[in-house]
């Protein structure tokens, strides 16, 4: 119990020393006193202090990628309407072309 306790807190972020203090307070066959009552609050405010920072490191790499997701928008965007001039420029030359053919068409026939 007190190996996969302390391995436990380990995982989740608390150092060497507390892990032990913690674990052997919660032995079931030692008495705790009001040291043993700070030492969990001790543990439980390093868990709370290691949770803040991965939420800063989390909120950190968050704003990082949405700057990054705005940059491509806008290169999207401006690639989308040099598409959308050229298929203009496209479409109005064509139309320029049947117009042209249609007259001269209409000019031989008279």
């Amino acid at each position: 119990m007190e190996n996969s306790l302390y391995s436990e807190l380990k995982r989740i972020g608390i150092d060497d020393e507390l892990a032990a203090k913690v674990s052997a307070s919660l032995d079931p066959d030692y008495n705790a006193s009001k040291k043993d009552v700070l030492v969990m609050q001790e543990a439980i405010i390093q868990v709370q202090l290691q949770s803040e920072r991965s939420y800063q490191a989390l909120s950190t790499e968050i704003s990082s990628l949405r700057s990054e997701l705005h940059t491509e928008i806008a290169g999207v965007r401006s690639e989308m309407g040099s598409i959308n001039r050229q298929y203009i420029i496209t479409f109005f030359g064509l139309m320029t072309t049947i117009a042209n053919v249609l007259t001269i068409n209409w000019y031989y026939h008279l």
